[in-house]
């Protein structure tokens, strides 16, 4: 059973999608570290962004004993926490019957929305090559959709290459390619709309 967790605004959630990136690549291959310092520095520099992960096995977002995991095992079908600044829902829906994109819908007002795997999406992609990980060869180069390439030491490609370290050029990338029309703009105040607009550390996805 595919379980969900909305965050703030989510009741302002229905809006038009913005930019989506996914970052892929194989099992442990650094995906959560660059995606977790891809929105630093994003945010740093003034983006608002959302995030999305892909996982395949299932998790669990409440906790046994807790009030709320409670609620849910008396039957509740969906349940709702309200604290200082946000709100949190735990909801079943249908395996499969999910999408990204409804996802990324319910993620309110951002810039831009980074999602950790889903390879199988048309999302604008960047890969992580990892020389320990990935045998010699990308995982999805022959996928149309992948844009560039961040890892430990060069792979034969065409398209961009960088050192997963850079940040900062990777950053320059993202926002040249998939922000470029939101600059006009600038970057969301408070995730307010505007015009215009290496690690092992995760599994597979």
């Amino acid at each position: 059973m595919l379980m969900l967790i909305l965050t703030r605004e989510a009741e302002r959630c229905m809006t038009a999608m913005p930019p989506v990136l996914s970052i892929v690549g194989c099992g442990k291959c650094g995906k959560t570290t660059l995606v977790e310092r891809l929105v630093a520095e994003l945010t740093r520099r003034g983006w608002s962004v959302g995030t999305l992960k892909h996982d395949v096995h299932g998790f669990q977002m409440d906790h046994e004993g807790k009030d709320t995991w409670r609620h849910r095992q008396a039957g509740a079908k969906a349940v709702c926490i309200v604290g200082p600044g946000q709100i949190g829902l735990v909801r079943s829906v249908p395996d499969g019957g999910f999408s990204a994109a409804d996802a990324i819908a319910l993620l309110g007002p951002v810039d831009l929305v980074i999602t950790e795997g889903f390879k199988r999406e048309r999302f604008p992609k960047i890969e992580v090559f990892s020389s320990a990980r990935n045998e010699g060869r990308l995982l999805c180069g022959d996928d149309p959709t992948l844009i560039a390439v961040a890892g430990d030491l060069p792979v034969d490609t065409p398209l961009p290459r960088f050192d997963w370290n850079d940040i900062a050029a990777i950053a320059d990338f993202v926002e040249e390619r998939l922000l470029r029309g939101a600059r006009e703009g600038g970057p969301r105040a408070g995730g307010q709309a505007g015009p215009g607009a290496g690690p092992a550390d995760d599994a597979q996805s």
